[in-house]
């Protein structure tokens, strides 16, 4: 979800005080490897499941915050965290992982979080389709433009579109995965 959960901030203040089985890798912001060797499901579990921030968490009040769908869209709108767990909401499995997954078996030796093998994990995942926010939005032609020449060619050629960039899968408008327009 778009704002923290208080799972997530447990597990965060936790992993502050301790590894909470998770491998620290840096404390500020957070990052915390899971253990490889200990998962053995098909999902990971979610107490093992690794946290990469690129900066502090912020620090979010659900009674006051907005989601603001705005920018290259014909009907720009806001949601409250209520109206947006209101709508109707998809669960998925899908595979999350950061693109410095391995990092630390780089020759030579680059910067950053030296993951080793637990900057990865497979899980459930629910939430309200971007596809429907950009449709209520009312997606306009230079958003689909911001992407690049070769995902629109495929996401124009109306099939399923799956591309991969450092691991990570991009579906695409355009394709049964995303109901916007081009």
């Amino acid at each position: 979800m778009l704002v923290a959960t208080s799972y997530i901030k447990d597990e965060i203040n936790k992993a502050r005080q301790s590894s909470s089985g998770l491998i620290i890798r840096q404390k500020e912001p957070i990052n915390l490897e899971t253990p490889f060797d200990e998962v053995d499901s098909f999902l990971t579990p979610t107490e093992l499941f690794y946290i990469r921030s690129h900066f502090p968490a912020p620090k979010l009040e659900v009674g006051p915050y907005q989601l603001h769908i705005d920018g290259a869209v014909r009907n720009p709108f806001y949601l409250s965290y209520q109206e947006l767990r209101d709508m109707p909401s998809e669960t998925r499995v899908a595979l999350l992982e950061c693109a410095g997954n391995s990092r630390v078996f780089l020759i030579p030796q680059v910067e950053g979080a030296q993951w080793e093998l637990g900057a990865v994990g497979n899980a459930e995942w629910t939430g309200v389709p971007l596809a429907v926010l950009l449709e209520r939005a009312g997606m306009e032609e230079t958003l689909v433009r911001s992407c690049s020449k070769e995902l629109i060619t495929e996401c124009r050629k109306n099939r399923p579109c799956l591309l991969f960039r450092s691991r990570t899968p991009v579906v695409c408008p355009g394709t049964k995965q995303f109901s916007g327009k081009f």
